[in-house]
């Protein structure tokens, strides 16, 4: 697949501004104005910019990621889970070509108040997809290439609330959700809050627009960050070193376009180039540090191209501040290279004493500004009909009351905040 070009602009029609002031008219819902994408909040439309399995040499499982996601609200909701390769297609010599950018599509449901999480390695016990069959074969995934022999398989995964009947997206702002990804091989684990964006053109349950479009412009969802802030320590550096055990530092950053296209019917993910400013304990700032990155990238900031500032030996002191943004560069990354908002998480990975131990902790990237994205999908084929149409089908009836909510459930539950 090529990298699409952008083409993530709508127009806003006064029918759909018409809509914004409805959303205070149900149960839970609360007077609020569009802003930006949270990881501490709820949300209609959850990402998760880094999913990873792992393997070692002999095939054995090294590393597993576990999802969860919660439904805070007494009433069933159908979702849709989308599961993306963020790697490219890569030809493994005496192996196979392994396929990338795929993606496979779960629709579930969450009951009322219900939380659940799955392995992404087996999709128990929810019942999902194993990751694992975006790049099926034997050995699993492809080489690490991070100088270990282990085997990797990586990318991420966006889950918003549907309709049941039509697959259509609807304002449900009580999901959330978290990563926890597990190091079996080394010990070790970390987590990170899912991002939430949160849905405005439409009343709860309703349909949110365009079907198969998720517009995040602030009028239909939470805007996108304009640029990317990253706190880090220097690669290399010793500075975390103490009672008596030597500890070394390096930082896997991963980052994603916002602006995806999911179709089947699809050019590919966007291109653009990632622009870092960095600045070091003494307020020098140090330009030049980019890198090309088609819709998702993963990769350890010692392991950046020259000018690398990420390294202690150029950063020149323990820590460093960087700014990211996503920005066309025709001379950089080609003609196809596109602006784009960016979301990541980062990993900071410590080695004890030249690696007797192994500790990690994540976290996500917090951001500054505003920018919009789209998120382009088909519609699922939703609820076959029945032979006969007599009268209402139960599933349509089943979808629709999480929408008006009983006056004896009311009574019986109390409706949470948005």
């Amino acid at each position: 697949m090529k990298p699409r070009k952008n083409t993530r602009w709508k127009v806003v029609t006064y029918a759909t501004l018409l809509l914004l002031p409805l959303a205070t008219t149900k149960a839970g819902d609360k007077i609020q104005a569009p802003g930006r994408v949270s990881f501490t909040e709820k949300g209609s439309l959850l990402v998760f910019p880094k999913v990873e399995l792992r393997w070692d040499e002999f095939g054995n499982l090294a590393e597993d990621t576990i999802i969860e996601i919660s439904n805070d609200y007494p009433a069933e909701v159908s979702i849709r889970a989308y599961f993306v390769h963020g790697d490219p297609e890569m030809y493994e010599p005496g192996s196979r070509t392994h396929p990338g950018w795929l993606w496979v599509n779960n629709e579930m449901q969450l009951s009322s108040n219900e939380p659940a999480f799955w392995s992404l390695y087996s999709g128990a016990p929810k019942g999902t997809s194993p990751f694992s069959m975006l790049d099926p074969g034997s050995p699993p995934g492809r080489p690490a290439n991070d100088g270990s022999d282990d085997r990797v398989l990586r990318g991420f995964l966006l889950i918003w609330a549907a309709d049941l009947a039509t697959g259509e997206e609807i304002r449900w702002n009580h999901l959330s959700g978290q990563a926890t990804l597990v190091d079996y091989a080394n010990g070790t684990v970390w987590q990170y809050k899912a991002y939430a964006f949160q849905a405005f053109s439409a009343i709860h349950g309703d349909p949110t627009g365009t079907p198969g479009e998720l517009n995040l412009d602030g009028i239909e969802y939470d805007k996108c960050f304009g640029d990317l802030f990253l706190s880090f320590f220097a690669s290399d550096t010793t500075a975390l070193s103490g009672g008596s055990r030597i500890i070394s530092s390096d930082t896997e950053l991963t980052l994603m376009s916002m602006d995806i296209d999911l179709r089947q019917e699809t050019d590919g993910p966007v291109l653009t180039k990632t622009k870092f400013d960095i600045w070091n304990m003494n307020e020098f700032k140090l330009s030049g540090s980019e890198r090309c990155i088609t819709g998702w990238d993963g990769i350890l900031l010692s392991q950046f191209d020259a000018p690398n500032h990420f390294l202690l030996a150029n950063l020149q002191t323990n820590m460093g501040k960087a700014r990211i943004s996503g920005m066309a560069s025709a001379e950089v990354c080609g003609e196809e290279s596109v602006s784009t908002a960016l979301l990541g998480v980062s990993m900071n990975r410590m080695t004890f004493d030249l690696g007797t131990d192994f500790a990690t902790a994540g976290t996500n990237l917090v951001g500054m500004g505003e920018e919009a994205a789209m998120i382009q999908t088909d519609l699922s084929s939703g609820i076959p009909p029945e032979k006969a149409a007599a009268s209402v089908p139960q599933y349509r009836q089943l979808s629709r009351q999480p929408l008006a909510i009983s006056k004896n459930l009311m009574d019986s539950a109390e409706i949470p905040s948005e």
